[in-house]
């Protein structure tokens, strides 16, 4: 009789164990195929390369070369994503997006243009990679932080808010980690202190210096031309 007993508790074990096989596997080919309960489950995540190729949209949406006819001009634009969404084939990724319009000029890069915030980007998923319908930015002002509660979902918003967009400095950590890929880009280093004023009306350009002294009341702002000079002689 104890026998009997073991025999049927083995087959019962068997069994289980041989039901529990069975739903892995089935899970598991859910999984692999991207179905569950037979809907279509696509993953909502962007590699990085189109990541990539989506914000250079964006950059190219946001700016508007004014000065390629007479040197290079770029535009560029990267940022940090909080989360993607995804509804079928449309996107949304919510980031804090920033973007920079480079020239070069003499041997150096100079930043014309640029802007930065927070920002939904708005997508088509497609075969050839994601296709940009719009950056929709963030409200200013006294309308920015309720734009984004309203906006951004919860888990999204904690990100942002624990997001340092500025460094000890009051530099942009984006614009700062961009200009390695400006510097590949356009084959020249990214000046630093000096700045490029372009007047395409007049046609001219000039380079100045910036000079900074003092603090507090006694701070002082200044400005000295290096170089200026005709667009048409570049």
């Amino acid at each position: 009789m104890k026998e009997c007993i073991k025999r049927r508790n083995s087959i019962v074990v068997l069994m289980a164990l041989m039901l529990i096989i069975s739903l892995a596997a089935c899970e598991k080919k859910e999984q692999s195929t991207g179905e569950v309960n037979g809907a279509e489950n696509p993953s909502a995540e962007l590699r990085q390369d189109d990541l990539d190729a989506l914000l250079q949209q964006v950059a190219d949406n946001e700016v508007q070369k004014d000065y390629e006819k007479y040197m290079p001009d770029k535009a560029f634009a990267n940022a940090e994503v909080f989360g993607i969404d995804r509804d079928g084939d449309s996107g949304k990724a919510y980031v804090y997006l920033n973007y920079s319009e480079y020239v070069a000029l003499k041997g150096k890069a100079y930043e014309m243009s640029g802007g930065s915030g927070e920002a939904i980007i708005k997508f088509k998923y497609s075969e050839s990679g994601p296709v940009l319908n719009e950056a929709e930015w963030s409200a200013d002002g006294d309308l920015h932080d309720g734009w984004l509660k309203e906006n951004f979902p919860a888990e999204y918003l904690k990100k942002d808010k624990a997001f340092e967009a500025y460094d000890e400095k009051g530099r942009n950590v984006l614009a700062m980690m961009l200009q390695d890929t400006v510097e590949k880009a356009m084959g020249v280093p990214v000046e630093q202190n000096d700045l490029l004023s372009i007047d395409t009306d007049k046609e001219t350009y000039e380079i100045i210096k910036v000079i900074e002294s003092g603090e507090g009341e006694n701070y002082k702002f200044d400005t000295e031309t290096l170089e200026k000079g005709n667009l048409s002689d570049l």
